[in-house]
């Protein structure tokens, strides 16, 4: 692996954040990590519990700051906060560049259905997020685990939106990657829904006593509400189909309570509408919740 090229601030804060740019040797793309180290207390003889937040540009300052007010209180451990992103300071230019790793591909005849052939084509295309599982365990964690001493028994991924379904597939999929997962507004509806293909073989693992894991599920109790925003390339008919084809809150709801339903020791899942929150709203209350759920003992 090549040497990390880091800063190294001594605040906690995120203004003050490490900051690790790499060129990934898996899918060839270029990555930012964002990187807190608590200060407030020694490091666990275990080492620290670490947060990998998707989406490090957009809710990483978010995460940090809301993970240690909360850890003021002693019934919170303070983690390590890893925002995995891009080398960009813009926020349209981060949006553009995550498309492709927070999907799995999808076919060109799919893509000219429904409101999805409504929206800009990222510029790098879709379906990468098998790579990007990649990065993560084979470039992102050494890189972390090089900085400061992590306890990999208690690692938490935490995503929003397109985030939260890359949550959802590394519950399903990768789930011995973490221990706790927290997807906020999962875009569940992408490729008419097709993270739920692998929902009944973990079902099965959760049943026979394999999985060991904890589950928040949350979204915005107005994310199911019809709301046209004038000014975008699509018409007030095209906004209620999106509303009626993504199902936000019907699906997030449905999927908790199927999920809540399996009864096994050491599975657990918590599912939360927030209420007064849309799909733009929704991303601190879910965070802060999402710290909560997985840091407080």
């Amino acid at each position: 692996m090549e040497p990390a090229e880091s800063t190294a601030p001594t605040a906690e804060m995120a203004l003050n954040a490490r900051v690790i740019d790499f060129t990934s040797k898996v899918n060839g793309r270029a990555y930012r990590l964002f990187v807190s180290i608590p200060t407030r207390r020694p490091t666990p003889p275990e080492g620290h519990a670490v947060l990998y937040l998707i989406d490090g540009n957009l809710h990483f300052g978010i995460a940090v700051d809301t993970a240690r007010i909360q850890a003021c209180w002693p019934d919170v451990i303070d983690p390590v906060v890893v925002g995995i992103g891009y080398p960009t300071d813009s926020v349209s230019t981060a949006l553009d560049l995550r498309m492709i790793d927070l999907t799995t591909p999808i076919s060109e005849e799919r893509l000219k259905k429904g409101f999805i052939a409504k929206m800009p084509r990222p510029s790098e295309g879709f379906g990468g997020m098998d790579h990007y599982f990649r990065v993560i365990e084979e470039e992102v964690k050494p890189r972390v685990e090089a900085l400061v001493a992590i306890n990999r028994q208690d690692q938490v991924l935490m995503g929003h939106s397109l985030g939260g379904l890359t949550t959802l597939h590394a519950l399903f999929r990768h789930t011995a990657s973490f221990q706790q997962f927290v997807a906020i507004s999962p875009s569940i509806w992408y490729n008419d829904r097709a993270v739920l293909a692998n929902e009944a073989g973990f079902s099965d693992r959760v049943r026979s006593g394999q999985v060991k894991a904890r589950a928040l599920i949350t979204v915005g109790a107005l994310e199911s509400t019809f709301r046209f925003v004038p000014g975008l390339p699509a018409g007030e008919q095209d906004f209620r189909d999106m509303t009626e084809e993504c199902r936000m809150v019907p699906n997030t709801v449905e999927l908790g309570a199927r999920l809540a339903a399996l009864a096994s020791p050491g599975f657990h899942v918590e599912t939360v509408v927030h209420e007064g929150d849309d799909h733009n709203m929704v991303p601190p209350a879910g965070i802060a919740r999402g710290v909560r759920f997985a840091f407080r003992r």
